[in-house]
């Protein structure tokens, strides 16, 4: 069983979700060029869409190795 192509695919999907939501949290003047105005309060920015990418690729990653763990395993 090569169970480092788990644990791999583990440490990158925890890479991407915490890389993902510290760029959710960084203040808009850091933020970048302004993709969309919300309203005077808030603008959606290149770093807010950076930080959903890498979220969702932290979760499609994460779901990949618990694929790959149930099919090493055996598990249904």
């Amino acid at each position: 069983m090569h169970k480092w192509q788990v644990i791999a695919l583990a440490t990158l999907a925890v890479l991407l979700l915490v890389g993902g939501l510290a760029a959710m949290v960084v203040p808009e003047a850091y933020g970048g060029r302004e993709v969309y105005r919300i309203d005077e309060r808030y603008s959606l920015r290149i770093l807010h869409l950076a930080g959903v990418a890498s979220l969702a690729a932290g979760c499609l990653t994460a779901w990949a190795a618990g694929i790959l763990w149930q099919h090493r395993t055996g598990g249904s």
